[in-house]
């Protein structure tokens, strides 16, 4: 299925139209596009910016789904949620005693597990928030994470499977990890699997949530 398939696109369009608390706008331009990737550092999928082009998110309600606005009317507030993913994961560094053993040794004091942290976040791939907690990586066959801290689901197995419907529960575990994004794929088969002590995911990390 193209990435531009315009009955794919149209079901998108409509998936976002259902969120709650969201309206449609007037689709980015091209030019807009590249300067939100630019300006806040992510690689969107190709389908996602033909989505974009074609309508875009806004948050319309105080309890409705936060969307980033990429127009730069509430940058603070994009950057929050661009952030998010690797910020929720620095809590969880500090707070309950998550480490991912690819880091080597966790260092004995919180400031310089925060640093080593900080650090190794910086080198993974940066995710795109598409709304609320729902992020994509930089290509259309990424899986779709929701991501709150190191607790990782995958609603969605492809950005397209938003609205096919396909999600976590149609991969036996031992087809984990799902996709193929570096870390968040794994990180997502630790949050899943990996505090049964039997699943070879168990030995990725300590803690979280």
């Amino acid at each position: 299925m193209a990435r531009t398939d315009p009955e794919l696109v149209a079901g998108l369009v409509g998936w976002l139209d259902g969120q709650r608390g969201v309206t449609l706008a007037a689709g980015l331009t091209e030019a807009e596009l590249d300067r939100a990737e630019r300006a806040f550092g992510v690689r969107m999928p190709g389908l996602w910016r033909a989505v974009l082009a074609r309508a875009y998110p806004v948050t319309s309600t105080n309890d409705g789904i936060a969307c980033p606005d990429w127009r730069f009317g509430d940058e603070p507030g994009t950057r929050e949620l661009v952030d998010g993913p690797v910020e929720g994961l620095l809590f969880d560094v500090e707070q309950n005693g998550f480490w991912w053993h690819g880091w080597g040794d966790a260092p004995a004091g919180r400031s310089e597990r925060l640093r080593v942290a900080r650090r190794r976040l910086a080198e993974v791939p940066r995710l795109t928030p598409l709304v609320g907690h729902l992020y994509v990586g930089p290509d259309d066959a990424s899986p779709v994470f929701s991501i709150v801290q190191a607790d990782l689901y995958v609603p969605a197995l492809t950005l397209a499977d938003l609205v096919t419907g396909r999600d976590q529960s149609e991969v036996p575990a031992e087809r984990y990890p799902i996709g193929s994004v570096p870390f968040w794929s794994e990180l997502h088969a630790y949050a899943a699997l990996g505090h049964d002590k039997d699943s070879r995911f168990a030995g990725l990390a300590t803690g979280g949530l």
